[in-house]
């Protein structure tokens, strides 16, 4: 079976080719905070296991009021890598990313580095924010 298509001369249009990619979009008021669990291992040893939700906070540049962004774990992709005295944990998700950095420095294990970006299409915007202190702090083989 053959297809065939006749164009009347000065009539043929052509549809471009898009494509979207859906952008996360803020809220005013905070929403509730869906738990996952995100996991890194090396082999069959698990060096990162988070149970947590997260919750982006940004300032509306034009509102200057604070707007809300629930992750949801079901639409994220995790990677990371595990070291003997610093592991990585990065969660993506449709039009940014949460990133943390882990350090063991016997006898505590703590977060010394999160690092987020959020795109915006809706408003053109790009926010980016990253903290690096010590954060979390807790004994080994402990949460």
């Amino acid at each position: 079976m053959t297809n065939t298509t006749t164009i009347r001369p000065g009539t043929q249009t052509t549809s471009p080719s898009t494509t979207t990619t859906v952008r996360p979009t803020l809220a005013p008021q905070p929403s509730p905070i869906p738990t996952g669990t995100y996991t890194i291992s090396s082999g069959n040893k698990t060096c990162i296991k988070a149970v947590m939700g997260l919750q982006l906070m940004a300032q509306n540049t034009h509102t200057k009021q604070m707007e809300y962004m629930a992750v949801n774990p079901n639409a994220t992709q995790t990677s990371g890598s595990c070291g003997t005295v610093q592991s990585e944990l990065n969660i993506t998700f449709s039009g940014g990313f949460i990133n943390f950095t882990f350090v063991k420095q016997a006898p505590a294990y703590y977060v010394s580095k999160i690092e987020s970006s959020l795109q915006l299409s809706s408003e053109g915007m790009l926010y980016y924010a990253a903290i690096q202190e010590k954060l979390f702090t807790t004994k080994l083989g402990n949460s």
